[in-house]
């Protein structure tokens, strides 16, 4: 009798698992409902290893779990992932320094809303590249300061995000905000330095007030680059600095790259 209790008692766990809700996520809704469909676009055999760093709540780990995947993530604060299913492995980590797995562990990584909060990109990507396996698959989300609005906004303001305060630095420690948006040249560099191949660009959504009200600008960009030697097109990457997810993309790029499958 013992036994059958014990047994109802996992059964009735287990369900309570299977339809817990997702956590909210804290990057926007509409990067996860993109990302969601990329990846299953990507075709992975079930059981992949996937990591999700940094996790913050948990909420694609638990899509990505109950999808086939093995997950891991990690992130800096594992409290607020504390009640997700336990099969996901979470695993605390700085990630200005080194993310805690083995080298060619995973089939795929996925990063949403994260780099732009670290005080050192180069690092992190280096460990993504290390950890991820030939072949493998990294998607990444970071706002996107290269469409028509954001450019507008740095040639009145001069800059693409407010100024941060040491005091406010010191009470609210690193990551806290936005401290390295970096332009669709810079990511493309960071990425190919460590052997991962950008395969496509995609938006988050589109931002319709760009269209309506921007597009002779847009028209005049084009035009301009239009213009320019090969050579300039080549150099300063303005066949995808005028495709329209980055030009007339959404709030954040979404860039799928896959790591060399030879050195």
């Amino acid at each position: 009798m013992k036994k059958a209790e014990e047994k109802n008692c996992k059964k009735r766990e287990q369900e309570l698992i299977a339809n817990q809700a997702i956590p909210k996520p804290r990057a926007r809704e509409e990067i996860h409902r993109v990302v969601t469909v990329l990846i299953e676009k990507l075709n992975l055999p079930l059981g992949s290893k996937v990591l999700d760093v940094p996790m913050g709540p948990g909420s694609l780990s638990v899509f990505l779990h109950r999808n086939g995947y093995k997950v891991y993530g990690a992130d800096i604060d594992l409290n607020q992932s504390a009640t997700i299913d336990p099969a996901i492995v979470r695993k605390r980590a700085d990630l200005n320094q080194s993310i805690p797995f083995e080298d060619d562990f995973f089939e795929l990584v996925v990063s949403l809303e994260g780099i732009e909060h670290l005080e050192n990109p180069f690092q992190f990507i280096r460990e993504i590249a290390r950890v991820l396996r030939k072949g493998g698959y990294f998607i990444l989300s970071t706002p996107n300061i290269c469409n028509l609005e954001e450019r507008l906004n740095f040639l009145f303001r001069g800059c693409f995000y407010r100024f941060i305060p040491p005091e406010e630095f010191k009470r609210n420690g690193t990551g806290f905000d936005h401290q390295n948006l970096m332009t669709w040249v810079e990511m493309k560099q960071i990425l190919e330095w460590n052997g991962l191949e950008p395969l496509f660009l995609e938006k988050d959504k589109i931002k319709w007030r760009q269209i309506f009200f921007l597009w002779p600008i847009a028209l005049l960009v084009w035009l301009y680059g239009k213009f320019q030697p090969l050579s300039r097109r080549k150099k300063y990457c303005m066949d995808d600095n005028e495709s329209f997810p980055v030009i007339f993309g959404g709030s954040s790029l979404i860039i799928v790259s896959r790591k060399a499958t030879e050195d």
